[in-house]
């Protein structure tokens, strides 16, 4: 009798292990998206994870009420710690999944607020939302179906899930939106707003930031191409995104023009360590002549000086580039014949100046990052 009690309390733990790792399900059947899953953002969310998330969080204050305060985006996948049943641990889920492929797929609808917004999960078991123009409406659930009297036998769906393709927050991008629109700090000062402008465009955040690449979606369904699942602003950022900013060169009396048009649907990086830069050089005569570097940031602190985002109250300066906007950076250096203009934007995760403070050393987080380059013979 007590072998089978040992047996069955064994189980209990097995199975309240696997049911905290949720993409475990998901590598069956989808292990080249699963792969790219693991250099994502998503998977590295957690402060486990994420060096820069964590050095902010080593010296907030809520650390040292013991309340884990951002769990809601960063790590919704650890249900004992969103629900108030545990604290803040380095467990498995931290570790690996803090924002599971399932957390993604059951966002039914986004319920806005000031302060940010909330993500609402559907409640329908085993139902997860996609998008596919070509099923868009549909609702696709498994099926094993029988033909020439049971001698041919196929099957259709998923095994593990029903798959609803009839939610539009999948299409436009407001599926993403929960997490990445706004956030205000408990002064109730916006310390980050992306000013998304979706309505105003034909991309979204997953036309953009998921772009189609190589591989079939999933092994039971064949396909060319599926939706990326790694974005890393740490790696992939610059070759999924560049070419949403236009980099061209006008002459003007007494210099030239860069002209930095953004085609993004948000404003470039207006989160408070964010900083943006615009980089130019001129090859003459076998000789670099750097011309001065413009830099483009938010910039919020408290009583005129910069501070952490927890205690800012206004805005100390706003350079970033919005939404669609065409922003002009003037040079007086006046260009000659055969010259070449070497022009890059880019970023730093971390602003070097802040990464100092913080302590932060890591190298991608505190490189310049080419976000796009281009070249322009005179």
């Amino acid at each position: 009798m007590k072998i089978w009690i040992t047996l069955l309390l064994l189980l209990a733990a097995t199975t309240q292990i696997e049911a905290t790792l949720e993409n475990r399900t998901c590598k069956t059947c989808h292990p080249i998206i699963y792969q790219e899953y693991q250099n994502s953002m998503h998977s590295r969310s957690s402060i486990y994870r994420d060096s820069i998330h964590k050095s902010v969080w080593d010296i907030h204050p809520a650390k040292q009420k013991g309340k884990y305060s951002c769990a809601k985006c960063h790590t919704p996948s650890d249900h004992n710690l969103i629900e108030g049943k545990s604290k803040l641990v380095n467990n498995e889920v931290q570790l690996t999944e803090p924002i599971s492929c399932q957390q993604c797929h059951m966002i039914k609808s986004i319920e806005e607020h000031t302060k940010s917004n909330k993500n609402i999960l559907t409640t329908k078991p085993k139902t997860f939302f996609s998008a596919d123009k070509a099923l868009k409406g549909t609702k696709i659930e498994f099926k094993e179906e029988s033909h020439f009297f049971g001698m041919l036998k196929g099957k259709s769906g998923s095994p593990y899930h029903d798959i609803d393709y009839s939610n539009e927050g999948y299409y436009n991008g407001d599926s993403c939106m929960g997490c990445h629109s706004h956030k205000q700090n408990d002064k109730g000062f916006a310390i980050c707003d992306l000013e998304v402008k979706q309505e105003d465009s034909k991309e979204s955040c997953i036309s953009c930031h998921m772009s189609q690449v190589q591989g079939s979606l999933a092994n039971q369904k064949e396909s060319a191409t599926h939706a990326f699942h790694g974005q890393n602003i740490r790696n992939s950022t610059s070759a999924l995104l560049s070419k949403y900013i236009k980099l061209s060169l006008e002459k003007s009396t007494g210099g030239f023009n860069i002209k930095i048009k953004n085609e993004a649907t948000h404003t470039l990086f207006p989160q408070p360590l964010r900083l943006a830069q615009l980089r130019v050089s001129i090859e003459r005569d076998s000789k670099t002549i750097e011309l001065k570097t413009e830099s483009f940031a938010r910039i919020i602190g408290t009583n005129g000086k910069p501070s952490m985002p927890w205690l800012a109250d206004s805005i100390i300066s706003d350079t970033s580039i919005k939404a669609h906007e065409i922003r002009k950076v003037k040079y007086d250096t006046v260009l000659q014949k055969e010259d070449t203009v070497i022009v890059e934007f880019g970023y730093y995760i971390v602003n070097p100046k802040v990464a100092t403070k913080l302590g932060i050393t890591q190298k991608s987080a505190t490189k310049f990052i080419v976000l796009t380059k281009k070249r322009f013979s005179i």
